[in-house]
């Protein structure tokens, strides 16, 4: 029978060529698409490693030149900010707060790696107690390291497992350059600041330190609020800030708008992908949908025939539904070919399991796509009488 329908096919090769091509091109938008979505999940049900509900940033901008007086402005801001009742802990942060659209890396190496790229995040020691970030390893940095011969970091998992691999990364000096070196004093698992859908990337924290850095100014405060903190406090911190930092600009927003501003641009491309690719397969649903009943009509009498040679309804139906899905085979190994491309060349650099799950889910959707365009058309073919057909030729 298999044998049989293939012949069927190949002897309308011209015809089918059509509908075997929409097939393929439908199966790589299909598997771009999912590739992408994919991509996005696995990314989001990953743990950010730190909680934002609660956490607003406030960014400072001085309008004066005065960097000694400037400084003195930013330490009161952040006494005052500590003193309200509402707020529960606050740091200073440099400009790549979570959901920011600032990033700032540098290149590490360690043994037998070399110029790894990895995220850096400028903090206080109370970055942890107001982000709730959990150290698996060592600890968070503290007072004991403000004589600390090298400058302490706290890294995550991703840049131990780079780095290390299974060695013990607490305790480790990672060069920095001939005469500094980055002690590792913690581990934490996560922190995913950029956004919840990008992938989990080597990042590692350096301790502010007032005392050290007289003459630096940083461009953000974080702080936790207590819960059900609103807008009333926001005004009233706002103006009694505004009355130390005379002349400043002074900018309040909530990580989770920053978060909702960010996913939102992720998602707009994924929702517009989704639609040109849903217009598309519907277009190729309606053309096999066509084509089909084209083929019934046009080979009403061979049909007839057959009826009337004794095959039964079921095995004519069996017959459109098999020839359905040997020409959609023929367009899924094309496009299964172009597809494993990407996997054996690591385009994009994604996993080989985002790619294998892209393309059996794009196998999966288009097989179940024309099996609900061949169902009718199928139905149709098994309901001819004999009598009939062989009467109208």
């Amino acid at each position: 029978m298999i044998r049989h329908l293939f012949k069927l096919i190949w002897n309308r090769r011209k015809s089918n060529f059509l509908l075997i091509t929409e097939i393929f091109v439908s199966f790589m938008v299909l598997f771009a698409v999912l590739s992408l979505v994919i991509y996005n999940y696995s990314n989001y049900a990953k743990p950010l490693g730190f909680n934002y509900d609660n956490v607003w940033q406030l960014s400072p901008r001085p309008n004066s030149d005065s960097t000694a007086l400037n400084v003195q402005v930013q330490e009161q801001l952040l006494r005052r900010i500590r003193d309200f009742g509402e707020v529960e802990s606050a740091s200073l942060s440099s400009s790549n707060t979570p959901f920011a659209f600032s990033m700032m890396n540098t290149s590490l190496s360690y043994g037998k790696t070399k110029d790894l790229l990895a995220n850096f995040y400028e903090v206080q020691d109370d970055f942890k107690d107001v982000m709730q970030l959990e150290v698996r390893e060592g600890r968070w940095f503290g007072p004991q390291d403000d004589a600390s011969r090298h400058e302490p970091v706290v890294i995550n998992g991703m840049l131990k497992e780079k780095l290390f691999g299974e060695e013990e990364a607490v305790g480790k000096l990672i060069p920095v350059n001939d005469s500094t070196n980055y002690l590792v004093v913690g581990v934490v698992d996560y922190f995913r600041a950029y956004s919840e859908y990008n992938a989990d990337e080597p990042a590692f924290f350096t301790r502010i330190n007032l005392s050290k850095n007289k003459d630096r100014l940083w461009s953000s405060l974080l702080l936790r609020v207590k819960p059900g903190t609103g807008v009333a406090f926001e005004e009233k911190m706002v103006k009694e800030l505004s009355g130390i930092a005379k002349d400043w600009t002074l900018e309040v927003a909530t990580l989770e708008k920053m978060r909702q501003g960010k996913a939102k641009l992720t998602l707009v491309p994924m929702i517009a992908l989704g639609l040109v690719c849903g217009f598309l397969i519907f277009n190729v649903a309606l053309g096999l949908f066509g084509v089909l009943w084209y083929n019934i009509n046009k080979r009403y009498a061979e049909i007839g025939l057959r009826r009337a040679m004794g095959a039964t309804a079921g095995q004519i139906y069996k017959q459109f539904l098999g020839e359905v899905f040997v020409i959609t085979s023929f367009g899924l190994l094309l496009g299964c070919f172009f597809a494993g491309q990407f996997l054996l060349l690591g385009v994009f650099s994604l996993s080989t399991d985002i790619y294998v799950l892209a393309i059996l889910s794009a196998i999966t959707l288009i097989y179940i796509l024309v099996s609900c365009c061949a169902l009718y058309p199928s139905r149709q073919a098994a309901a001819i009488h004999p009598a009939t057909a062989l009467h109208e030729e």
